[in-house]
């Protein structure tokens, strides 16, 4: 994965000796709050991490793909206590404990560098994701989006990397108001579209 690519052979077999492998199915927590520290790597699958808003909905916070992680602000010393992370389909993960992995920043300075920069990237797409909801026009919301992913993709044809019920939420709307949208896009021509892959026009 991208975060321990500039480690050497070395510390790479170190990393492994301390890493935990583990099978979840679609639906099954592998965090929520009061769980141990850890750093969560996806290997295979994907995992949402969300909190529970005051009326018991859920707020989507991230999606986490293949070669990305989550966990590590409660190794940074700011855990989430209100975020739980689930598997969104059949995933491999293999996680790392907090002491284990605090031992490697110290060990590998390399690793703490590495760190720092996927977690600003992070954090960039937060600050994403907070634009999108200061938006009030939903449709422009749907629209700024699925642009940002061709400009990320390079290409004219995308595929919508998570459910459309999960991307509602992400944006902040409802799966019926998405689905409006996006026809109302292919009826003005801006896109075609089978099931989750987006051509633009």
């Amino acid at each position: 994965m991208p975060l321990f690519k500039a480690l050497s052979t070395t510390a790479k077999d170190e990393i492994d000796t301390l890493t935990q492998e583990r099978q979840l199915a679609k639906g099954e927590q592998i965090a929520r709050p009061g769980d141990s520290e850890r750093l969560i790597v996806v290997a295979k699958g994907l995992l949402k991490t969300y909190q529970l808003t005051a009326a018991g909905n859920e707020q989507l916070l991230t999606i986490t793909a293949p070669g990305q992680y989550v966990g590590e602000q409660a190794l940074l010393g700011a855990p989430n206590p209100a975020a739980y992370t689930e598997a969104l389909a059949a995933s491999t993960v293999c996680f790392i404990e907090r002491t284990d992995f605090t031992q490697l920043l110290l060990t590998h300075p390399d690793l703490s560098v590495s760190l720092l920069t996927a977690t600003a990237k992070k954090i960039q797409q937060a600050e994403q994701q907070s634009g999108y909801l200061a938006d009030e026009s939903v449709p422009q919301r749907i629209r700024q989006y699925l642009h940002d992913l061709q400009i990320e993709s390079g290409r004219d044809v995308i595929t919508i990397p998570f459910a459309w019920k999960e991307l509602a939420n992400y944006l902040g709307t409802t799966p019926e108001t998405m689905s409006r949208q996006l026809k109302i896009m292919v009826q003005n021509g801006e896109i075609s579209r089978q099931g989750k892959t987006i051509h633009f026009l």
